[in-house]
């Protein structure tokens, strides 16, 4: 056990002096929050900036409904000519979006018809669609005023067209936009589990293999799976340093970002944190055993910064998914490393109930694949091939 420690204490000491290391393990992670952190700055400093802003409309064929022109113009939106072709105006961006009154609309409002009325919008521009949000409402307020109108002419009262009062009630612990950027914190997260360490892992078996430093240090009168635990852990401590600083960093951005009343201001509590940290534990083990086994059977140092630089990008990929796809969590997807995570760590990030067997079977899992993982390492460390690669 003692010899375990040692390698543990001689990587450690080696790679704190490893700039490389130092970064993947400190710098990532902030730069990770910060840039969460200029996105829904970003993105709520437009939904308010919208908000508040006066709203500048063209118009094509205000003629034929000054009604609603008026009614447009009397809650601040400032009207103005539309360009003779309204969709390769907006196709090509010079307007945002265009009114557009159809020929026959007169004669159809006064006939008491449905009149059409057309707004030509490009919905790929967030800005588009909350300038056209808040034309939409406007719109309908005016549809309501003057069907209410109508109503009141021929005798009937304006309640009974509308047989049901409809409320929506979010149960959610975070609104609106708050949820999505919640949602993109696991793949963060998973992305830098499989990279805090990866210098070290590399380091200290394909970097030493071509050092020359390897075959000493395994002469010594240790067993080789002592020499693999005590690399496993130094990589285990870096990776988990860096979850930590990141978590940390998360924690000071959604303390000092904040967007206002659109609903992208939320702040998990620091106990939400600390949890996302413990389920983190067995994934990184699991991480680390991975990297170990690929620079154990790797053939050099390039080689295996290839395959671990690509590796982070599979376990992150079905993070990204769940950003733009939620899915109702199944107990059967606890089974999957990583894939349980990603989900455990977006339930405690909107702060959602917890339930605990799905934590359970995701622990359990990913902590009986891990053990199977550096018993391959063990067995590969104690080959002669591994001091040449393969």
């Amino acid at each position: 056990m003692r010899s375990i420690w040692v390698v543990f204490a001689k990587e450690s000491i080696d790679n704190l002096r490893d700039r490389r290391s130092l970064m993947l393990a400190l710098f990532y992670p902030v730069i990770g929050a910060l840039l969460l952190g200029l996105l829904v700055s970003f993105v709520g400093g437009m939904f308010r900036g919208q908000g508040q802003s006066s709203l500048t409309l063209p118009v094509q064929g205000g003629e034929r409904a000054p009604e609603l022109i008026a009614f447009l113009s009397a809650k601040g939106i400032i009207i103005r000519p539309a360009p003779e072709d309204p969709r390769s105006a907006v196709r090509k961006g010079s307007a945002d979006a265009v009114l557009v009154i159809p020929k026959g609309h007169t004669d159809n409002f006064t006939a008491l018809r449905p009149a059409d009325v057309q707004m030509v919008i490009n919905a790929t521009r967030l800005s588009t669609v909350i300038k056209v949000a808040r034309v939409m409402e406007h719109v309908r307020a005016y549809d309501r005023q003057v069907g209410q109108a109508r109503l009141r002419e021929h005798g009937i009262a304006p309640e009974v067209a509308s047989p049901l009062k409809i409320r929506s009630i979010n149960v959610g612990r975070s609104r609106n936009l708050a949820g999505f950027f919640l949602n993109m914190l696991p793949p963060f997260i998973i992305f830098t589990i499989f990279v805090g360490g990866v210098y070290l892992a590399i380091d200290t078996t394909s970097g030493e293999r071509e050092r020359g430093s390897l075959e000493p240090l395994l002469a010594n009168p240790v067993p080789r799976w002592a020499f693999m635990l005590g690399k496993a852990l130094a990589t285990f401590a870096f990776t988990l340093t860096a979850v930590v600083v990141q978590l940390l960093a998360f924690k000071l951005m959604f303390e000092y970002v904040a967007a206002g009343e659109f609903g992208i201001k939320v702040n998990p509590d620091l106990t939400a944190f600390i949890a996302v940290a413990l389920i983190c534990l067995p994934l990184i083990a699991f991480a680390v055993a991975l990297q170990i086994i690929v620079a154990t059977v790797s053939r050099s140092y390039k080689e295996t910064q290839t395959y671990l630089g690509l590796l982070p990008l599979l376990p992150s990929l079905p993070g990204m998914i769940l950003v733009f796809v939620p899915i109702k969590a199944q107990i059967w997807m606890m089974l999957i490393p990583t894939f349980g995570q990603i989900l455990l760590i977006g339930r405690l990030m909107r702060q959602e109930p917890t339930v605990w067997s799905d934590v359970a079977v995701s622990i359990g899992s990913t902590g009986l694949i891990t053990a199977l993982l550096l018993y391959i390492a063990a067995r590969l460390y104690n080959r002669d091939q591994m001091l040449f690669g393969g």
